[in-house]
């Protein structure tokens, strides 16, 4: 494999996919100049990198500050850094090594945190960080390539924020099934899924203290009864059928974009039993919690929920060795810094995945593996996130 520093390999990426026409200006959208090139990717490294705009135009030769400054408020927009995302993981998954590890059906999220010292509105204290502290929430499939991410605040739990991303996120990737830790579960979330056409698997922590509802508190159980919460805990049917039409008609509107995924779950789970469509979500949610069952009894499907977040975690300790300017802590400010800081981190780890990707499949073209005996399953054991993230401390020059 080769050793690449991270300039050299967004350019090679960039020469492969053309992804900075995403951030051209209308008037140069057909040209590809150099100069504009650089600067893009320059501001690309300054935000997810965490070097700083000021710092990075310090470092680079040929690129000013007002340049750099100029495509983080004209051309790094939220549109553009989607569309060009979603070209690095078509890009990803058109690759036939890819394969190995996955073919884009199912994925994970998961949060990282940051220290972020700024006062403002959405720091937040996080305990389990030990500091205040903010979270990127990042979406991976299974073939490694991160698909979507966003900042959010460091709560206790993410469950609100697992549907953006598998919603809104702008890749042609037909997502099936998605995992999540404890922190992405709720059991309005395994309802809001299967509305949605979609598999939720959770991994819960303490599953065996979880409550798994009777449809009917009069049945016998037999075997499963030690399983079963009391009879007083019980799945209402009626509750369901009373409000499905309305269900319907929500969900629908949240896939469609007219409200919000993580706006409209969190305003839903802060309903009470009082309310009937919360009750009604709830209860559908607490019906299809039977799954839990199957990874009880499955090895199998365990084994492969806690590979899929394991992905994840990889992503993330690959992050943490790009984001290393500022000593890995979030300076910006504003949402939209936020923003810009994230997804240019996710941008990045895309390209280091695609450029990973990549070399792997050349070097199986070179090595002949049918004439050398080589077992090419043996490579889903190998992580596209390890290996070449100790390449880039020198990322500037």
């Amino acid at each position: 494999m080769r050793h690449v520093k991270l300039p050299e390999l967004l350019i090679e990426v960039d020469n492969d996919l053309h992804f900075t026409c995403h951030f051209m200006l209308p008037v140069k959208h057909n040209q590809r100049l150099v100069e504009d090139i650089c600067s893009i990717l320059a501001t690309i490294m300054a935000h997810g990198c965490f070097i700083g705009t000021y710092t990075m135009a310090r470092l680079t030769s040929g690129i000013s500050y007002e340049q750099i400054k100029r495509v983080t408020d004209w051309q790094l927009t939220e549109g553009a850094q989607r569309s060009s995302l979603a070209e690095i993981v078509k890009a990803i998954s058109d690759l036939d090594v890819t394969q190995s590890w996955g073919y884009g059906k199912t994925s994970s999220s998961d949060g990282q945190r940051y220290e972020f010292k700024q006062k403002v509105l959405n720091q937040t204290y996080s305990t389990k960080f030990g500091d205040f502290a903010l979270e990127f929430y990042t979406f991976v499939a299974d073939n490694y390539a991160p698909f979507y991410s966003t900042p959010i605040e460091c709560t206790d739990r993410d469950a609100a924020y697992v549907l953006d991303g598998l919603l809104y996120n702008e890749s042609d990737l037909a997502i099936e099934e998605h995992y999540t830790d404890t922190h992405g579960y709720t059991e309005i979330n395994f309802a809001a899924f299967a509305l949605l056409g979609r598999t939720f698997s959770p991994r819960i922590r303490g599953v065996q203290h979880q409550k798994i509802y009777r449809i009917d508190e009069k049945k016998d159980y037999a075997s499963l009864k030690p399983l079963l919460s009391s009879s007083d805990h019980k799945i209402h049917i009626e509750w369901i059928t009373g409000q499905w039409d309305r269900m319907g008609q929500f969900y629908a509107s949240i896939e469609r974009g007219h409200a919000t995924a993580s706006v409209a779950l969190k305003r839903l789970v802060s309903f009470n039993n009082k309310n009937h469509f919360y009750r009604a979500n709830r209860e559908l949610g607490g019906l299809l919690k039977l799954r839990i069952f199957y990874y009880m009894s499955d090895p199998l499907l365990r084994k492969k929920r806690r590979r899929g977040l394991l992905k994840g975690e990889q992503i993330h300790q690959l992050a943490r060795e790009v984001a290393y300017g500022k000593r890995g802590k979030i300076k910006a400010r504003d949402f939209q810094e936020q923003k810009n800081t994230c997804s240019c981190l996710t941008l990045i780890l895309a390209c280091i995945i695609y450029w990973q990707a990549k070399e792997i499949k050349c070097v199986i073209d070179e090595c002949n593996p049918k004439a050398e005996k080589i077992n090419l399953k043996l490579l889903e054991h190998i992580s596209l996130s390890d290996g070449i993230m100790y390449c880039y401390t020198d990322s500037t020059s």
